[in-house]
């Protein structure tokens, strides 16, 4: 499994979030979604996932995170086990890494 560091995560959601074969996930449920969340990043809560998957049919790269890291290695493994043949990358730290890294965040 591959890991990113929020740094890193930042600058490519910046350069990325346009293009269409990289999706950028978060795996948190919809109230803490709505609650913060990192601008260009999209709900998909992990207990829905399943209902996701033709979704990352042609995309080359899967960003997931979550709240501190471990949903979001969950995430990679369900999406492994149901056949999404992206490039699956956790977000190290979640959102709280986000945070203490000093960046914005939203909520509706």
């Amino acid at each position: 499994m591959k890991h990113i560091s929020v740094e890193a995560f930042k600058e490519i959601v910046d350069v990325e979030k346009s293009n269409d074969t990289v999706d950028f996930i978060n795996v948190c449920t919809p109230e803490e979604y709505a609650a913060e969340h990192i601008e260009g990043v999209r709900s998909v809560p992990l207990d829905e996932i399943a209902q996701h998957a033709q979704e990352f049919a042609g995309k080359k790269t899967i960003f997931v995170h979550c709240r501190s890291g471990r949903r979001g290695e969950i995430a990679i493994k369900t999406l492994e086990d149901l056949g999404v043949t992206a490039e699956l990358v956790n977000v190290e730290g979640g959102l709280l890494a986000w945070n203490d890294a000093g960046f914005a965040t939203h909520n509706h």
